[in-house]
């Protein structure tokens, strides 16, 4: 039965992508805010359908702590979903991406709409300079900044170093770190297709402050944070 439902679900998505990339591409002839809210209506379907294909549902605790003022979201990085929950429940974000997925066909047209901070990790400090520079520039348009300081999708319970470069672009832009982390990884492998039904459980935490720390505390203190998050998620779903 999962592998129906997983499959029925991957069906859907294939031809939501068909159906929304040609909306996505003349998107950008519109102002940002238009532009990202009929790219990530896309991003809204496929959760829904997720939910309707797959039952995997999810509950959210701390919405309060989301700030008015742009800021740089920490987040864990588990599966598909929290790329395509996120830009339902934050305000208008950019994401910082791998430049690879600029050249995924039909998909990768859609998410160039965003204007997403696509990083060449190949290119090592010129990358690390981009990040930074544009990162302050989308945020000082008003623009959530969201970053995976893994780097990239891991297992669920699995823990990994958390990479430097947002809590530096944090730090140099002076702004908060809000600190984000959920058990999508458990319903929602990495690179599985099968599919479990549930529910997927998101905690938004209250801001970090970049006063008075450096970069690295920053990042050790999203560490801690974390993985305190985590365990208390995980209290939630054991029997």
């Amino acid at each position: 039965m999962r592998f129906i439902r997983s499959s029925i679900f991957l069906l859907g998505m294939i031809i939501s992508i068909c159906l929304w990339v040609i909306p996505c591409v003349i998107a950008r002839l519109f102002p940002y805010r238009i532009c990202f809210a009929i790219v990530s209506s896309w991003c809204t379907f496929n959760v829904y359908w997720a939910r309707i294909t797959c039952g995997i549902r999810y509950e959210i605790s701390g919405l309060e702590n989301i700030p008015n003022k742009a800021c740089v979201i920490m987040s864990n990085h588990q599966s598909t979903w929290e790329t395509l929950a996120y830009p339902s429940i934050f305000p208008t974000l950019t994401w910082v991406i791998k430049k690879e997925l600029l050249y995924v066909p039909l998909f990768g047209w859609g998410i160039a709409s965003t204007q997403p901070i696509a990083l060449d990790r190949k290119q090592g400090k010129k990358s690390f300079i981009q990040l930074i520079k544009d990162g302050k520039d989308k945020l000082s348009l008003g623009r959530f900044i969201l970053i995976f300081p893994e780097g990239t999708r891991i297992p669920y319970e699995e823990v990994k170093p958390l990479k430097a470069g947002g809590f530096v672009l944090a730090k140099k832009a002076n702004t908060d770190i809000l600190p984000v982390a959920h058990d999508a990884g458990r319903l929602w492998p990495r690179n599985g297709f099968l599919k479990s039904p549930g529910t997927i459980h998101l905690k938004i935490g209250q801001p970090i402050s970049t006063q008075d720390k450096s970069a690295e505390q920053l990042r050790e203190h999203y560490a801690q944070w974390l993985n305190q998050t985590r365990e208390e998620i995980k209290q939630k779903v054991t029997p």
